[in-house]
Parts: C-alpha cells; sequence; structure tokens
C-alpha cells in the first residue's frame, strides 16, 4: 500500500513538472514571439539588457584590476591596455548569460519543491551564475590580451563547459536537498 502512494506521488511530481515546462516555455515563446513586439515592452527589455551589461562589465573591469592589468570599458567593451600593446572583447547579448539564467531559473521553477526554498535559491544561483559570467569575461579579456591564439576554444568551449558544470552543480543541490526526491525529504516522509 505504501509502494503504491509512492508511486502516485511520483507520478503527480513528474506530471506538475511537465504542466509546469509546458507553461513556462510557452511563456517565453509568447515573450519573444509576441509581446517584444511591442514598442514599450521591447525598450524595458533592450534597456535592462544594456543596464545588465554595464553590470557585467564593470564587474569584470574590476576583478581583472586586481591581477594588476589596466583596464577601461567603453560601450559594450572590456579593454586591457598597456604601452605596448592592447586587447578589447566586445559583450554580445548572447555572452551576458540570459539564456543560461533563464535555463537555471525555469528548470529549478518547474522541478518538484517548496516555494519557499525557490523564492531564495533561484537568485542565488542567479547571482552565482552571474559572478561567474564575470569571472568568465574577465578570464576572456585576459586571455584576449596575454595569449589570443587560446580565445577562440575558451569562449566558445572552456568557459561554456565551466558555466553548464556551476548550473550542473546547482541542480544537483536542489535535487539533493530541497526536492521532494531527495534523501533527506524522503527521510522526514519515512519518520511521519
Amino acid at each position: 500500500m505504501i509502494q503504491k502512494s509512492k508511486d502516485t506521488n511520483k507520478k503527480k511530481y513528474w506530471l506538475r513538472f511537465l504542466i509546469s515546462a509546458v507553461i513556462i516555455f510557452s511563456f517565453i515563446y509568447i515573450f519573444y514571439t509576441f509581446l517584444r513586439q511591442n514598442e514599450a515592452i521591447n525598450t524595458w527589455y533592450v534597456d535592462t539588457l544594456n543596464e545588465f551589461a554595464t553590470l557585467l562589465l564593470l564587474g569584470a573591469k574590476y576583478f581583472t584590476e586586481l591581477f594588476g592589468f589596466e583596464v577601461v570599458t567603453f560601450g559594450k567593451s572590456i579593454r586591457i591596455i598597456d604601452n605596448f600593446q592592447a586587447a578589447s572583447i566586445y559583450l554580445d547579448r548572447g555572452c551576458m548569460g540570459r539564456n543560461v539564467m533563464l535555463g537555471y531559473a525555469a528548470l529549478i521553477a518547474v522541478f518538484p519543491g517548496k516555494l519557499i526554498h525557490k523564492l531564495w535559491y533561484i537568485p542565488m544561483g542567479l547571482l552565482i551564475i552571474t559572478f561567474v559570467n564575470i569571472l568568465r569575461i574577465s578570464g576572456l579579456a585576459i586571455t584576449a590580451y596575454c595569449c589570443p591564439e587560446y580565445s577562440d576554444v575558451n569562449h566558445y568551449i572552456i568557459f561554456k563547459i565551466v558555466a553548464w558544470i556551476v548550473i550542473f552543480i546547482l541542480w544537483v543541490i536542489w535535487f539533493n536537498r530541497f526536492s521532494p526526491f531527495s534523501k533527506k525529504n524522503q527521510k522526514d516522509k519515512e519518520t511521519l
């Protein structure tokens, strides 16, 4: 009897997961397909992205300066300069980590767990991902300055792998600590 109840609960959680995923995916699709055609919404979206880009570049600037580099930011670029050479990188929309952040937030939002935990875990994870992205931008600027021949491999492979590993670790922590499937929550249910 208890086994049947556990199976029913698991099916209920997975069904809720799938329905929530479809709802969130639909909202994202509607936003990008229809709502952004509204001038006010699109202006707000673009302005928010520009402010976020400025935040990322300033964070990367300050972090890179910790290593003794002279760094300037202009527009959506960061540049390391000295008397002999200069190297800059441009922060494109795809490099801001918004898709990674959205994927992380959506995954935690739709995965079973208590809302109270999601309300602090999602923002905390977004801060961690933002910090990792600042380190990534700084690393790309240093790579472009010191050894530009490695810029492409760092940009397209190494730093993306690191970012996805961080997200995977955040998800594993969520699954093992806060989801109804975690061993901790299973023990709590068994003692009741």
